[in-house]
């Protein structure tokens, strides 16, 4: 590209995008193959960016796949349906079609994109496609290009559409039922995958083809929206026969829509409220503290199609002192005003029914929705004070979860402080009386690897004592403790788990992440014999891990274990 020029019109910057690609050619129309593997092929159409990885695409699917890449670099999305989808002869085509156009994006006539969408949603629907999955772009930013300062006006002007860009086809979603989306714009927030900002380097292509390939071969087997799954736990997998409630981690991936997923006794009615909200295309998790229902079980609620995932931390028994509620909201500033920044809001748990009056440990969920820029949010006892580290930082423009064992006031108040001004939504899940062995306590930072022994690598563990700090006590040494771990500047994608050190590395997780997103999660996990915890990350990270509780003969520790993938068939 020629970042020099200050002249370009729209219609040659878009001509000049695709022409930086390799010399990208239509493919020729597929040869004919028998309906039986249908369900295993994918068409892939798609601009410049896609094309740079028509090697890498179908080398990234399972071997009984059979992939088509075609498409040229500088078309429009109607351009390429027309050109390249539409004379396509119906034997190039199976159930499953990617797009991965729209860099060539109309900013001065946003209307036409949906058009577009639309139109090359129903030309594959009428080719047979039965699930479509489009590449969200990359949004090219300061941050993750170097050149930023280096471009025209005209490519800062097409480049900052591109959020635009996106939230138009997470809306198409609720027009096309057969749409799905594979979440490039979250997965590329980084650098060292392209070579101009824009396109794909061999890294870029490597990783763009990985996710694609995730999506698509997981995208037929999602359960429905609407979906209730019951899990056996009691009894089963080290988990005591007589437990009343678990400590999960839930876990949605791959999900078609925004929506969320509930987990509640069998047997009850479907809460009001939800421990996990999900995004498009993403993999997020959430902690809980779960009653057991009917016949030992308990059951999980997604409301969007989805994979959902199932961990158990451990139990708590029925002399625990656990009070099992009927989940209920006790704040929601979207219903009042959003929160002014560095002022604390007084969260009434005690009108939720059946809430203990006076001073208890709460079982919560505070769910944070960001704003235009990242913040953090401190949620503890009002007559404490904000500790001096928050409860988890907030990434702009998203909605998270954190399940927490807090401390309540003597009145049963806790409240909330944000650094930035966001809405905040509490809901409460169950509670403990003060005289039972689980004590929540001010949250207390135990490492920080920003600071301290330098990022965990990629494959690796990392021991931490707890016993004796933080307000943990040594003697009687805790059955559990309380802990969120938080991902700092991950260089690449992927998940992170917390497990006792004797314990060999669990096939479980606490967190997903992608590079350059902050991300938190809770969990209850035992300590091994010397009082410390391990984490393992399958990707470089910093770590944080702060402690806010821990319990005696409350809770009852095991090993993680993994009680639902959706993914495995």
């Amino acid at each position: 590209m020629n970042w020099r020029s200050r002249t370009l019109t729209a219609t040659v910057l878009l001509s000049l995008i695709g022409a930086v690609a390799s010399a990208a050619q239509a493919a020729p129309a597929a040869p004919m193959v028998p309906a039986a593997i249908n369900a295993k092929r994918v068409f892939m159409v798609s601009d410049s960016v896609g094309l740079g990885a028509k090697t890498a695409m179908p080398a990234a699917f399972p071997s009984d796949w059979s992939v088509t890449v075609t498409g040229k670099p500088g078309l429009f999305v109607e351009q390429l349906a027309a050109q390249y989808v539409q004379y396509q002869p119906l034997s190039a085509f199976g159930e499953n079609a990617i797009v991965a156009g729209g860099y060539n994006y109309p900013y001065w006539d946003p209307a036409r994109f949906d058009r577009s969408i639309d139109t090359m949603v129903n030309i594959l629907k009428g080719k047979g496609v039965k699930r479509i999955f489009w590449v969200t772009v990359r949004e090219i930013t300061p941050s993750n290009f170097s050149g930023w300062g280096s471009l025209t006006n005209a490519y800062k002007t097409l480049y900052s559409a591109y959020p635009t860009l996106n939230n138009q086809l997470r809306s198409a979603l609720l027009r096309h039922p057969q749409l799905s989306l594979i979440d490039w714009a979250d997965v590329s927030d980084r650098t060292g995958i392209t070579y101009d900002g824009l396109h794909l380097n061999p890294t870029g292509a490597r990783l763009y083809s990985q996710i694609a390939a995730n999506a698509v071969v997981q995208g037929g087997t999602r359960k429905p929206a609407g979906t209730t799954t019951e899990i056996l736990v009691a009894g089963t997998n080290g988990v005591p026969a007589d437990a009343v409630a678990v400590s999960l981690n839930l876990t949605s991936s791959n999900s078609r829509r925004s929506g969320f997923v509930s987990a509640y006794p069998c047997g009850g009615s479907l809460p009001v409220v939800s421990n996990l909200n999900v995004r498009p295309a993403q993999t997020v998790a959430s902690a809980a503290i779960v009653p057991i229902g009917v016949g030992g079980k308990v059951c999980v609620f997604q409301s969007t199609d989805s994979h959902v995932i199932v961990d158990v931390n451990g139990s708590f028994g029925p002399s625990s002192g656990f009070i099992a509620l009927t989940p209920g909201r006790a704040i929601d500033t979207r219903l009042t005003a959003p929160t002014v920044t560095n002022t604390p809001v007084v969260v009434h748990l005690d009108d939720v029914v059946g809430a203990p009056t006076g001073a208890f440990n709460a079982v919560v969920n505070l769910t944070v929705i960001g704003g235009t820029s990242s913040a953090n949010v401190w949620l503890y006892a009002c007559s404490d004070g904000a500790p001096f580290f928050p409860s988890r930082a907030i990434n702009p423009g998203r909605v998270q979860n954190l399940t927490m064992v807090a401390e309540t006031d003597a009145n049963g108040d806790v409240c909330i402080k944000t650094s930035k001004s966001v809405h905040v939504i509490v809901d409460l899940f169950g509670a403990f009386p003060l005289d039972a062995d689980l004590h929540a306590i001010p949250a207390q930072r135990l490492v920080d690897t920003r600071f301290t022994g330098g990022a965990v690598l990629a494959g690796t563990r990392r021991t931490q004592q707890v016993l004796g700090l933080g307000g943990v006590p040594t003697n009687p040494q805790p059955s559990g403790v309380v802990i969120t771990l938080t991902l700092v500047n991950a260089t690449d994608m992927g998940f992170a788990t917390v497990f006792p050190c004797t314990a060999s590395v669990p096939l479980t997780s606490v967190i997903n992440v992608v590079a350059n997103r902050e991300q938190s999660n809770a969990v209850v996990t035992s300590l091994d014999a010397a009082g410390a915890i391990c984490v393992y990350s399958n990707t470089s990270t910093h770590v944080l891990l702060d402690v806010s509780g821990w319990s005696g003969t409350a809770f009852t520790p095991m090993v993680p274990v993994r009680f639902l993938d959706t993914r495995i068939v």
